[in-house]
């Protein structure tokens, strides 16, 4: 049933039949990584106690850092490929890719050997508050993570050119497989004895690698045409894809620091033990954010079809499409919030304990995220996204200081309230940014 209305939304044209083709195909897949990720706590934690397990949830946040630094190449690469794939240009396609893989090369391996550098004169347990005796060898996790982290990350533009074809459930697949390795490998270790953190940070990292290896050279004998070469890459379209990457970027990094800083910022104030229960709520919650994404993904590169094509109606359409869907997600969170506590105990067990308060506040984070998604997806879309980076890096300088003073007061809980409050700014500001470029209306800082 829920599919034929969804079906029934997107099946008016070729356009929305594609996407719609990708949301029912995004559903399943990313159903089954949104089971996988819940599987994955309690088989993680049959491997790490709850000290250590918080200890890899704020490696995993640095992690996240690493897998921002393609200068945002990847949705560059995702727009410009996208417009080229609209004209039918397929040689400045292959030229669009092949200069993609090899400045993220390039940029990789610079970022790789300077983290090394750093890492190798920085205490990582006074950095992060780890108690040396129970995680004794943090440095080399911190840097073996980054090193397959950093591998991962030049095959993964792999997804960015199933972007721009209009295929994120191709994209989608690739990270459920990556996940489902992940779980296989962390299954097998919980009946081990003597695992490590460390065998689980490669567990973690070395199987999204070699998933991202394994559809290299599929992915190119599929699309030949768009087979990276080295006498392909060209110096000019270096511009155009870092002019609109370095924006992606900015807005990347700015929103990363936001919530990747979560983590470090719990330990910091409290302990790695009380990250458990944040993430805890969070992932619960956050499934409806991965279904969302499911379905406004899609969004993305059609509205660049779209908008190269000035098709104005068909946008607006799809807005009030996702506002219609967007109500159906709040109540559902809703109920969420009255069932959580039995979620959690059926989860994790009772071991972990997570009040009320929080899951109430984590609640209202994810409808706050996913309001701000509808509109940044379409707005990045279009590709007007100067104010959109200009905000995030705002939130991203209010964030820190906010989330501290309010943490002190309210303690996890103030940390979620210091991120509903620089989401809502977002939320807002990009609802406004649609309405005047939709309307004709935008001038100035709105149309850039």
């Amino acid at each position: 049933m829920m599919f034929e209305k969804l079906k029934q939304l997107f099946a008016d044209d070729r356009r929305s039949a594609l996407l719609f083709k990708n949301v029912a195909g995004g559903f399943v897949i990313k159903g089954w990584t949104g089971i996988v990720q819940l599987l994955l706590v309690p088989a993680t934690l049959r491997c790490l106690n709850q000290y250590e397990y918080g200890v890899w949830l704020i490696v995993s946040s640095l992690l996240l850092w690493v897998d921002t630094f393609d200068i945002g190449l990847g949705n560059g690469l995702r727009n410009r490929l996208a417009e080229s794939l609209s004209h039918d240009d397929r040689a400045r396609g292959r030229r669009q890719v092949s200069t993609t893989l090899f400045m993220l090369t390039g940029i990789i391996s610079v970022i790789v050997g300077v983290l090394y550098v750093v890492i190798s004169q920085t205490d990582c347990h006074a950095l992060l508050n780890v108690d040396a005796v129970q995680v004794p060898n943090l440095s080399a996790i911190v840097f073996t993570s980054i090193a397959m982290v950093g591998a991962t990350f030049i095959f993964k533009f792999v997804g960015n050119v199933y972007l721009a074809l209009q295929l994120p459930a191709i994209n989608n697949l690739l990270i459920a497989l990556g996940h489902t390795l992940v779980l296989i490998v962390v299954v097998l270790l919980s009946s081990v004895q003597d695992v490590t953190l460390m065998h689980v940070a490669l567990a973690y990292t070395a199987s999204p690698l070699l998933i991202y290896l394994l559809s290299y050279p599929i992915t190119f004998t599929r699309y030949r045409y768009l087979r990276p070469s080295l006498r392909c890459f060209d110096k000019r379209e270096i511009r155009p894809l870092f002019s609109l990457g370095i924006q992606f970027f900015l807005a990347q990094m700015a929103g990363l620091f936001v919530f990747a800083s979560s983590n470090i910022l719990i330990s910091h104030l409290f302990s790695p033990k009380e990250v458990t229960p944040y993430q805890v709520a969070y992932r619960y919650f956050g499934i409806m954010n991965i279904v969302f994404t499911v379905i406004s993904a899609p969004f993305w590169s059609a509205t660049t079809d779209a908008y190269a094509k000035h098709d104005w109606q068909w946008i607006s359409l799809s807005a009030r499409r996702l506002n219609r869907i967007m109500a159906v997600f709040a109540l559902v969170l809703v109920v969420m919030v009255a069932v959580a506590h039995w979620v959690y105990v059926l989860w994790v067990g009772r071991e972990v304990v997570i009040p009320f308060s929080l899951s109430l506040l984590i609640a209202v984070l994810v409808m706050c995220i996913i309001y701000s998604t509808c509109y940044s997806n379409l707005i990045c879309g279009i590709g007007k996204i100067r104010l959109l980076t200009t905000i995030t890096v705002l939130e991203a300088l209010i964030y820190i200081p906010l989330a501290m003073l309010c943490g002190r007061w309210l303690g996890i809980q103030g940390v979620v309230v210091a991120l509903i409050a620089v989401n809502l700014i977002s939320a807002v500001v990009n609802k406004i940014q649609f309405e005047r470029l939709k309307s004709g209306r935008a001038r100035g800082i709105w149309n850039v």
